[in-house]
């Protein structure tokens, strides 16, 4: 049975806040680079996925409208949901929202054997990658909502 954040220990519930921070930062960061330089697009992004749901984001990018809100949504998004980890708001909602972008670009991008991506996007892996673990601890954020005792939410919602 999962341990409530309350009846973490100290050290516990140290290390989960440093986890949710550190990964809130990661996204914020990777967000500012990409309000910053838009020279990638989500649409040379999708066009080059790979796997079973590769037809489905390549036919996406025929829309020039969606096109702009996606890459409009995942620019800010990320800003969102960085700041939200950062300083602990409202943070299972943009905990989800985090686990929906990870789900979205590892299926966009899964990494199986065959499946070669041009540029080489980050590494070179085989089923686990950095969207596959960002999802899992989106999860745990969710599971285990450490800003009700150290963060923002503490303050509008109270400790749970």
């Amino acid at each position: 049975m999962a341990k409530s954040v309350s009846t973490f220990t100290g050290v516990q519930l140290i290390v989960m806040v440093i986890l949710r921070v550190a990964t809130g930062w990661l996204i914020l960061y990777e967000g500012i680079g990409r309000t910053m330089n838009s020279s990638g697009s989500i649409a040379s992004y999708l066009s080059a996925s790979r796997g079973f749901f590769s037809e489905y984001f390549k036919s996406l990018t025929v829309h020039t409208n969606l096109m702009y809100a996606l890459g409009f949504v995942s620019e800010w998004g990320m800003l969102l949901i960085g700041m939200g980890l950062v300083f602990g708001l409202f943070t299972k909602f943009f905990s989800f929202s985090g686990l929906v972008f990870a789900l979205i670009g590892y299926l966009s991008h899964p990494p199986f054997l065959g499946l070669n991506y041009t540029p080489v996007i980050q590494g070179s892996y085989l089923v686990v990658n950095e969207l596959f673990i960002l999802f899992f601890l989106f999860l745990v954020f969710i599971l285990f909502p450490t800003s009700y005792v150290i963060g923002l939410d503490r303050l509008i919602f109270g400790k749970k």
